[in-house]
């Protein structure tokens, strides 16, 4: 009995060491767990990084204009302001409304008329001889064939005169029916005619021209 109360005893003594020996072995893994936890916590450290700012990217810029040398402009020429002469203004018509005891009415307008033209202040002038037109060819101009052959016969002529009243061309517009005779007209006139030059509405001095006959009679012996 006591044997049996021992060896129970025994027995309740070795499963209490083994249940106090996987406890114990329970709490050192716990613990060892616990501290390879805070081992592992503990040398874990908190860093405080700087997180930069978020910065927009540059937004492009429009091409700026180039630069170009300043260039001087040519120089113009000087021009003399163009006299226009007086400005005439638009002339408006008046318009004349006439209304009827039915309150109707009519527009009268009236009849444009031509405006005459300027009254010349002048009244122009052909070229007109200066002295007797006689003296201008004589029987002393006749021409030396013209009495030899006893030519005889009358040349018309038309000369062109200068503003300033000298002549400056001959031509014949109706002939003698001999050539010595119609080179001397002009040959003669062109020396000596000379005459009061033409003008015009304004008064001024113009060329002009002038007509004439000379006849061409043998000299009485």
């Amino acid at each position: 009995m006591a044997y049996a109360d021992a060896n129970q005893s025994g027995r309740k003594f070795g499963a209490g060491a083994s249940v106090l020996a996987i406890e114990v072995g329970i709490a050192w893994a716990i613990i060892a767990a616990l501290g390879m936890t805070i081992t592992t916590h503990k040398d874990d450290r908190f860093i405080a990084v700087p997180i930069a700012p978020e910065i927009d990217p540059p937004k492009p810029q429009p091409p700026q204009p180039t630069a170009h040398p300043a260039q001087t402009p040519p120089d113009r020429p000087n021009l003399d302001p163009i006299d226009l002469g007086p400005t005439t203004m638009p002339t408006f018509i008046p318009v004349t409304f006439t209304g009827g005891d039915d309150g109707g009415g009519k527009i009268e307008l009236p009849i444009p008329r031509p405006t005459p033209p300027p009254v010349p202040t002048y009244t122009p002038k052909a070229a007109r001889p200066a002295g007797n037109t006689a003296n201008w060819v004589t029987t002393n101009d006749y021409p030396t064939t013209g009495l030899r052959g006893e030519h005889e016969g009358s040349t018309r002529y038309r000369l062109s005169v200068d503003a300033a009243g000298k002549a400056t061309g001959c031509s014949v517009t109706a002939s003698s029916g001999f050539a010595d005779l119609d080179s001397a007209t002009c040959a003669t006139l062109m020396r000596r005619a000379r005459f009061t030059p033409a003008s015009d509405e304004t008064g001024a001095r113009v060329a002009g021209s002038y007509s004439g006959t000379v006849t061409w009679r043998l000299p009485e012996e």
